[in-house]
């Protein structure tokens, strides 16, 4: 798949979460639209218009940040599983605000305004 691709499945979740609350959509399109991770060789191939092989990408080699954004949105898709939430005392500005992001997504149902990756 392609970074096209990725936008393209950030765009549907975003417009499902316009029309009904969905939580896990929304979390998940902010993933899709945070660059290090979307962009990441070991992510865009696992994107198709089905969704993200969760699986898959989880089993990617990834930079502490990066693991802890994709098990987060893992664990907001699927309801299950965690994150160590303790590692986001640890990561950067940008990952710190991509995490809240999907946070404050999944609680709301929508994409927070102005998310820009």
């Amino acid at each position: 798949m392609s970074a096209a691709d990725v936008a393209a499945l950030r765009a549907e979740y975003a417009a499902a979460c316009a029309r009904q609350r969905w939580g896990e959509a929304a979390a998940v399109a902010v993933l899709l639209g945070f660059r290090p991770v979307a962009g990441h060789r070991g992510f865009s191939p696992h994107v198709s218009a089905g969704g993200v092989d969760w699986d898959t990408v989880l089993a990617v080699p990834w930079s502490s940040a990066e693991r802890f954004l994709v098990e987060t949105a893992a664990a907001l898709w699927r309801g299950r599983g965690t994150a160590e939430i303790s590692r986001v005392a640890f990561v950067d500005d940008s990952f710190f605000a991509a995490w809240q992001a999907m946070i404050t997504a999944a609680r709301s149902g929508r994409v927070p305004d102005g998310w820009q990756a």
